[in-house]
């Protein structure tokens, strides 16, 4: 088993880390109240928007085939037609509004890959760095379809923009977090995490598709089961690594809680995932969401990775003011 030693905390990251996300989310009230716009948001659409405008652009760094920054001057404009295109009503509207920030995606996607080809790193740290850069793509192409109207296999809009904001969440801060955990302490449980993970984003995705036209209705509570097991190691790992000596109490509570909130989402998604087999302990749709969302968004994904910034060093030097990158 490898351990590379955790670098000391930084507070100076954790202050750059605020500083995302006041810039992606407080020039949205301001923009909204000079053009008396509406906030209003579904609670699923919130999740994407978060993951757009906070998740993904504080691991946007920490992969170890790091992405390149995006000026905010040219981000904001993209994060705010994203948003538009979340509140216009579903057609062509909303479709060429959502167009940029998957361009943004593809263009994440198509250099992580490129990244990936240069160097052939099968190591699971690697192939989850991978994952995270290219799974989020797959949520862009079906907020696409939300977007447009579009209901594809005949699944209604709910399900499409669910679908969209799981590729977002579960595709981007799951393996994100397994690949620093595998790349930090290198050993059997971390890599069975990082491989469980791997498999279990793209299973259960099949495994809906598959209940949805009532044919082999094992294959979901199957790849719940491999996804559950995944994460619940990788919030396991979380919680180890917050019992770690030498590390301040404010990140101690950061690496905890980001697990223990894990823990809880997981069990959540796996009584649902058996819902075929166990009905009765399935939360309902609405609450199922809301809840196992919200765990996920801002206790697993901001916690986790504002505390792995912090011991990772984030990303050094950025340029201020308007070259600031995201």
């Amino acid at each position: 088993m490898l351990v590379k030693p955790l670098r000391t905390d930084s507070p100076a990251e954790l202050f750059r880390s605020l500083k995302i996300i006041g810039i992606c989310w407080l020039a949205f009230p301001a923009v909204a109240l000079i053009g008396r716009l509406s906030l209003d948001l579904s609670w699923p659409a919130m999740m994407v928007m978060f993951s757009a405008g906070v998740l993904m652009p504080l691991g946007r760094d920490l992969a170890d085939a790091k992405l390149p920054g995006i000026p905010a001057i040219l981000f904001l404009p993209i994060l705010f037609q994203l948003w538009l295109s979340l509140q216009t009503r579903a057609g062509e509207s909303a479709l060429i509004r959502a167009i940029p920030w998957v361009l943004l995606l593809l263009a994440q996607a198509a250099y992580t890959l490129l990244a990936w080809n240069r160097r052939r790193d099968f190591s699971a740290s690697a192939l989850c760095f991978l994952a995270a850069g290219v799974f989020p793509l797959v949520g862009g192409g079906w907020l696409l379809a939300y977007c447009a109207g579009w209901m594809p296999f005949g699944f209604d809009a709910l399900i499409v923009l669910l679908t969209a904001a799981h590729f977002h969440h579960a595709g981007f801060t799951l393996p994100l977090i397994a690949g620093l955990q595998a790349e930090h302490r290198a050993c059997a449980w971390t890599r069975g995490c990082c491989l469980l993970v791997l498999a279990g984003v793209p299973w259960v995705a099949t495994g809906i598709t598959c209940t949805h036209f009532g044919l082999l209705r094992w294959v979901e509570p199957i790849g719940v089961a491999v996804l559950v097991c995944g994460a619940l190691g990788v919030a396991v790992e979380q919680l180890r690594t917050a019992l770690m000596a030498g590390m301040s109490s404010w990140l101690r509570a950061g690496f905890f809680f980001s697990g223990l909130s894990l823990f809880i989402a997981m069990l959540l998604a796996l009584a649902y995932g058996l819902r075929t087999l166990l009905p009765g302990l399935a939360l309902p749709m609405p609450q199922m969401w809301a809840i196992h969302g919200s765990l996920n968004a801002f206790g697993f994904g901001l916690l986790g990775l504002l505390a792995w910034r912090c011991h990772h060093g984030g990303a050094g030097g950025r340029k201020g003011g308007a070259h600031e990158t995201l």
